[in-house]
């Protein structure tokens, strides 16, 4: 068994309307609300999400947005918990 690459790990993130986020650093918890492409000088097109966090107490009912690359690889790094809407969540696959 070979331990699936990074990126193929990433590509296995399929984030939704509604999915649950929670920072394992903090435990702030979020929920995706709209997924926005971005247009940038270097990298060409991008997707960003918005995140409405929902316990942050320094910050009540705030709204970031965060790359949807950088969220993916949060993901499968361990820094975010995703719960996706669809039932799913992130483990890592060997195959």
């Amino acid at each position: 068994m070979r331990m699936l690459t990074l990126h193929e790990q990433i590509k296995r993130v399929i984030l939704n309307i509604g999915d649950i986020i929670i920072d394992t650093l903090t435990d702030h918890g979020g929920t995706l609300i709209h997924r926005k492409r971005h247009i940038d000088i270097e990298n060409d097109d991008v997707y960003v999400w918005e995140v409405k966090w929902f316990n942050n107490i320094n910050e009540p009912d705030s709204a970031i947005y965060i790359e949807e690359e950088s969220l993916k690889l949060s993901i499968v790094a361990g820094t975010y918990q995703w719960h996706s809407i669809n039932g799913g969540t992130f483990e890592l696959e060997c195959i």
